[in-house]
């Protein structure tokens, strides 16, 4: 954001300047004892590190940007080339208007010979690779904030695409038995003795599910109170003793009243499932839904089965803040 600007700028430059003292340390200490030997750190060190600290942050922050994201690493490849080749003429400037002799200097000559001094060619392949090195060291930071803004949303996006497809899926396969159960009520819906009463409350149970599965906000997410995805769960099982009446279903709910939170249309896809195996069995079923803090017991069997030999399905509950 923009208010964020200069203290990213300062920051940045803090950073730089205070890792540069830390290398040119020794030599700021043996400079006290020369003035040459400190005008010479501080210009060839400080005010050119300063320069390519600027090189640096344009780089990263002004031209990389766009081009890293995208992937036009020929534009990056120009635009880094044309960076350098600037900031090359800025420095051969300076030495030349204001440090010659520090910075453009080819040898300390000869009492009473003349100073030799490089012209912007013989000074370009000296500049040219200091650039580079700042270049790479600015194409890597590039990508670091490339990587660390992009992976949590990516992330971000990862998830929201699984609980998407995680609700499709949930969605669809509940759908497609509402669907199946609708084909079971022709016959009840075609004789007229059931039309009027199994049938309307039929329609009504269909409907009231459909409404649940489809356009309930709650299942937007995984997860939905327990009370609800009960109450629906008995209008399931209302509607699938209509659709299959030689099964006689009958539900126990015991233990604790939970205000917890369930993962949504599960209770119903496990019954299901179990009611499939038990396709061709005619009679009472009984369903048992037992209920813990932190879980529920379900087991689907013949009433003519023993309760202790019955398997249950654990079907976890999670708190309502989650």
């Amino acid at each position: 954001m923009r208010h964020n600007k200069p203290y990213r700028y300062l920051v940045h430059l803090g950073v730089w300047m205070a890792l540069l003292l830390l290398y040119c340390y020794p030599q700021l200490k043996d400079g006290l004892i020369s003035s040459f030997s400190m005008k010479w750190t501080l210009v060839r060190f400080i005010l050119y590190g300063a320069i390519n600290f600027h090189l640096f942050y344009l780089l990263v922050f002004g031209l990389l940007p766009g081009v890293v994201q995208y992937k036009r690493y020929g534009k990056a490849v120009i635009y880094t080339l044309g960076a350098i080749i600037i900031f090359s003429v800025v420095k051969y400037a300076v030495g030349y208007f204001f440090f010659p002799d520090q910075v453009l200097q080819r040898a300390i000559p000869f009492i009473g010979r003349p100073k030799v001094y490089m012209t912007f060619l013989q000074y370009l392949p000296e500049t040219l690779k200091t650039g580079l090195a700042v270049a790479l060291l600015a194409y890597g930071y590039r990508l670091l904030l490339q990587w660390r803004n992009i992976a949590p949303q990516d992330r971000l996006l990862a998830s929201a695409a699984a609980q998407a497809g995680a609700r499709y899926e949930r969605m669809q396969e509940g759908s497609r038995q509402l669907l199946h159960y609708l084909q079971q009520l022709t016959p009840v819906l075609e004789n007229e003795q059931t039309r009027e009463k199994q049938g309307t409350k039929a329609i009504l149970l269909l409907s009231d599910l459909l409404r649940y599965m489809l356009y309930d906000k709650a299942l937007e997410k995984d997860k939905v109170s327990f009370k609800k995805e009960l109450l629906n769960y008995e209008r399931y099982l209302a509607l699938r003793g209509i659709c299959f009446p030689h099964q006689l279903l009958t539900l126990h709910v015991s233990g604790e009243d939970s205000n917890s939170m369930i993962a949504a249309l599960q209770l119903q896809d496990t019954t299901e499932k179990s009611l499939q195996q038990l396709e061709g069995i005619n009679g009472e079923i009984v369903i048992t839904v037992q209920v813990t803090a932190h879980s529920v017991a379900l087991s689907v069997a013949p009433a003519a089965i023993a309760a202790d030999v019955i398997s249950q399905n654990k079907i976890r509950l999670y708190p309502d803040y989650a």
